[in-house]
């Protein structure tokens, strides 16, 4: 088991913050364009925030699997 430290110091969760980051950016950000455009930025942003959460957690489950 890694110690809390070593968890937020490795690349894949530094990436999925970074994703996470730019998901909110894009989220909050004003648009001026469409509506639709505008909505199919949110939707985009919120499921990118839901798949790097859920890919990090899988990457981490499977590494934690693997070390006896």
């Amino acid at each position: 088991m890694r110690t809390f430290l070593e968890r937020i110091s490795s690349r894949k969760f530094l990436t999925a913050v970074a994703v996470q980051v730019a998901a909110v950016a894009a989220l909050f950000s004003p648009e001026r364009a469409s509506a639709f455009s505008e909505a199919a930025v949110r939707i985009a942003a919120l499921a990118t925030l839901l798949l790097a959460s859920v890919g990090y957690g899988k990457i981490e489950a499977a590494l934690d699997a693997k070390k006896p």
